[in-house]
């Protein structure tokens, strides 16, 4: 029974690091595709959303599987408990790519405001958090997972300096194409902050795996 365990446990991690390695690849291509205003790379996000689906939709009843055996050790439940949760975070991820992705469309006519330069260094912080707490899953290491975690009020932080700075800019304006602009890459802001939390939620669920203590950043 212990092997028929470890063998259902190392095909859900395999399924969770290949829905990982997709929501990093999407959120990267997210942020080049606004980068670049390449229409074709932000199709490419939007068509992967399906994908994050069905592998959460995988997990999930795996997990159903692996709890229905005999008797499963705490372990085992607490390890399903969290490839549930890290595979929703994941789509999550997933779904804020794909909605930058589809304003990366929606803006694909118009000349970017050059104010709007902080959404770049917001990109960079949340892309580093969630690569390092998916290393710090993969390799057990609780340090690892703290660390990306505590990026978490830097990220808050920058969202509402870019939230205030785009309200004064509304406020200001007259043109409503420059409006909307402004109020669609608020919204990129607010995918980005939400990506930091998920990734965050990652994070505290790995410091829990390894060391049984719950942790909120």
């Amino acid at each position: 029974m212990d092997q028929v365990y470890e063998q259902k446990r190392k095909q859900l991690l395999d399924d969770l690091s290949n829905m990982s390695e997709i929501a990093e690849e999407m959120l990267q291509n997210a942020i080049k595709a606004l980068d670049d205003k390449d229409e074709e790379l932000a199709r490419n996000v939007i068509n992967r959303d399906d994908v994050m689906d069905n592998y959460q939709v995988t997990i999930e009843e795996e997990v159903t599987r692996l709890l229905s055996l005999d008797k499963p050790l705490l372990s085992d439940v607490q390890y399903s408990i969290a490839f549930v949760k890290m595979s929703s975070d994941l789509e999550r991820i997933a779904d804020h790519a794909t909605n930058i992705a589809e304003i990366v469309l929606e803006l694909k006519n118009e000349e970017y405001l050059q104010s709007l330069v902080m959404i770049p260094e917001l990109a960079d912080i949340v892309k580093d958090m969630l690569d390092v707490v998916l290393e710090a899953f993969i390799t057990k290491n609780a340090d690892l997972a703290e660390a990306a975690c505590r990026q978490d009020e830097r990220v808050d932080n920058i969202y509402e300096q870019i939230y205030n700075s785009n309200l004064k800019l509304i406020s200001e304006n007259k043109d409503l194409q420059n409006i909307n602009q402004i109020f669609r890459f608020t919204k990129v802001a607010k995918s980005l902050e939400r990506i930091g939390d998920h990734a965050t939620n990652i994070g505290e669920e790995t410091i829990f795996i390894l060391t049984k203590k719950r942790t909120k950043y």
